[in-house]
């Protein structure tokens, strides 16, 4: 049995990343040597200019459930949070 994601009704899902196609910043070999740290790092840069961009005062990350019901490690789930 797998679990499901609740989310409220004054929660709307916006996004879908991989953090692994996240290019913000030049990274060269830190990218292979710690890919982990930079999909982090890409992922904060995402999560803030998606804030500071005015469309969204908050939002919510979880990771992504695959079909079979895996989290993903990789893969995030960005939903904004209601006004309510």
């Amino acid at each position: 049995m797998t679990s499901e994601t609740q989310t409220s009704s004054s929660e709307e899902l916006i996004a879908t990343i991989d953090a692994r196609e996240l290019h913000g910043i030049r990274w060269g070999m830190m990218r292979q040597m710690f890919p982990k740290f930079v999909e982090e790092v890409e992922l904060g840069r995402y999560l803030r200019e998606l804030l500071t961009s005015g469309h969204y005062g908050a939002v919510r990350v979880e990771p992504h459930r695959d079909s079979g019901g895996q989290l993903s490690t990789h893969t995030f789930d960005v939903y904004r949070l209601g006004q309510g």
